[in-house]
């Protein structure tokens, strides 16, 4: 986990950098209250996280141990290529639904802005977290600096302290079911976030 110090310091720094190149970022990385987190997952065009492109994103506010679903960003992003069709039954976005989504670089602003420095929860966020930081160096010049909360990890710690001698399925599904969470609107960016704030808060 990240030093608090560390931490400031290095949104310190980004906020100078990013304030000076770019103008729109003059308030990129406001302070983060306490016990705010954000529940956060991407729909991308493949599963290759070094070239797929994303599509969909969600970000649900956590606060306070409740979740704000009203207050959810969620944004559809313009592909630079064609989508590839065998994805599309996974995330069920077509070409015609992206026909009014937003430019790439408008909605990392967007999302910077609205998660500012709180925590991100999700499952396998590591992959969510390199893609977002492959766009933030194209466009920004930095990664993606936020801290990361990885469900799976929870789950599993929380099963050790109670059944340490048993095998532990890490399948989203799978925790899901154990956990008695309803999965929402599964491979939708919105759904699996809800979904993820709702499994992390029943581990909290």
């Amino acid at each position: 986990m990240n030093s608090p110090v560390l931490e400031k310091l290095r949104f310190s720094w980004l906020n100078l950098t990013a304030g000076r190149s770019h103008a729109d970022f003059s308030r990129f990385f406001p302070a983060a209250p306490a016990n705010e987190y954000i529940s956060l997952d991407l729909e991308t065009s493949s599963l290759d996280p070094d070239t797929n492109e994303i599509l969909e994103i969600a970000a649900i506010p956590i606060r306070d141990g409740r979740i704000y679903p009203g207050e959810a960003l969620v944004l559809r992003l313009q592909p630079e290529g064609e989508l590839n069709p065998d994805s599309v039954p996974v995330h069920r976005i077509r070409e015609k639904d992206l026909e009014r989504a937003m430019l790439p670089k408008e909605a990392l602003i967007r999302l910077l802005t609205f998660i500012g420095r709180r925590p991100l929860v999700g499952y396998n966020i590591r992959f969510d977290q390199h893609i977002l930081s492959r766009y933030c160096r194209k466009y920004f010049g930095f990664n993606l600096p936020n801290s990361i909360i990885e469900l799976s990890h929870c789950y599993y710690r929380k099963k050790l302290q109670t059944q340490p001698e048993s095998t532990t399925d890490m399948r989203f599904e799978k925790i899901c079911e154990d956990l008695d969470i309803p999965v929402m609107e599964r491979h939708t960016a919105k759904g699996d976030a809800m979904t993820v704030a709702l499994a992390w808060l029943k581990l909290s």
